[in-house]
């Protein structure tokens, strides 16, 4: 759940419209790393890539968010450019709120900022858990453990199958591995019919079937 739906009726009902409504279509980009931070975004629906560049000029998937996320905040808070890129792996609709109008609400509601800080803790403690994932996990755990993660997300309706819209670029970046070894997971994954891998995407047939092998 996004710090805005955390409040109540009344202040959503006094900020909600000054929101504008955007959508975009897969690989479309809807913030860039390094911009100016103008605006603070609700994602209603769909899914997006947060992509961070190296000082390689790489571009690295760190996470991927669904609706209910928000993205844009620490940059609105603090004032400095946008810390990512994120780009859309579907069809996305995003409710996107301009920095001027984000601090009005945080001066006119407290519990703004204390819904901030909750939604940061629990990024701080995700982070901390694929931290920890990386020292004590193999790759191929990791691996099937975010796979299984993106079919739920993505099979929506109740289904038990999905097609993540991913390349194997971003799942190494994901999984904090290189694309080679991605591939071999993939392959092997593939080779027990738990996936199928095909241009820019991952078919997950069962996805209680690659959720058990991933156990």
């Amino acid at each position: 759940m996004s710090w805005f739906n955390e409040l109540n009726g009344a202040d959503q009902a006094i900020f909600g419209p000054r929101f504008v409504k955007r959508s975009f279509r897969r690989g479309d980009t809807i913030v860039f790393q390094g911009d100016d931070s103008a605006s603070v975004c609700l994602l209603d629906a769909g899914h997006a890539a947060v992509k961070v560049s190296t000082e390689r000029g790489e571009s690295v998937t760190v996470t991927v968010i669904g609706a209910g996320s928000s993205f844009g905040e620490i940059a609105a808070v603090t004032g400095e450019r946008r810390t990512a890129t994120v780009v859309a792996l579907d069809e996305v609709t995003v409710r996107v709120l301009p920095r001027g109008t984000f601090q009005e609400l945080r001066r006119r509601v407290p519990e703004v900022d204390a819904a901030l800080l909750r939604s940061m803790a629990q990024r701080i403690d995700d982070l901390s858990a694929r931290l920890a994932e990386a020292a004590y996990e193999t790759v191929q755990r990791r691996c099937e453990h975010r796979l299984v993660e993106l079919a739920k997300s993505f099979s929506g309706d109740g289904r038990r199958s999905a097609t993540i819209p991913l390349t194997q670029e971003d799942l190494a970046g994901l999984v904090g591995a290189t694309r080679p070894t991605i591939n071999q997971v993939l392959g092997a994954l593939a080779d027990e019919r738990l996936i199928a891998v095909g241009r820019g995407r991952v078919d997950v047939p069962n996805i209680d079937a690659l959720e058990a092998h991933a156990r």
